[in-house]
């Protein structure tokens, strides 16, 4: 009788332990969840920081044509406007109208009617 109580209190103790070790198993696994999911979206923040870092790229792109279509297009009487849109006309026709390259084209047209001195529509205003 005195063994099996015995045998029975180490059996206790090492259910305890098992279960003690069970628990720090399972919050582990909750931190590395946890983590886990933290680092997942910050890997979709970065991608979608990238994507945005090649659209601003395309934007700026856009801006320094418009500018050096500007700096061809002047005389020394002045801007010559037809020949101004004329070259800005045929960097829109250039311009692929899908990927990040169509990013191009409203800041074309936005800067365009800026040198040209056109007020641009609320819709076509940057930042709508």
């Amino acid at each position: 009788m005195r063994d099996s109580s015995a045998h029975e209190l180490l059996l206790l103790s090492a259910l305890q332990e098992c279960r003690i070790a069970l628990e720090a198993a399972r919050a582990d696994e909750a931190a590395r969840a946890l983590v886990r999911g933290e680092l997942e979206a910050a890997l979709r923040r970065e991608e979608a920081l990238k994507a945005e870092i090649v659209l601003e790229r395309e934007r700026t792109e856009a801006v320094r044509l418009v500018l050096q279509a500007l700096l061809m297009s002047l005389r020394r009487f002045g801007l010559r406007r037809r020949l101004f849109l004329s070259r800005v006309a045929r960097l829109g026709r250039e311009t692929p109208d899908s990927g990040p390259q169509a990013a191009r084209h409203p800041v074309l047209l936005a800067e365009a009617r800026r040198v040209m001195g056109v007020a641009q529509p609320p819709d076509l205003a940057p930042g709508a």
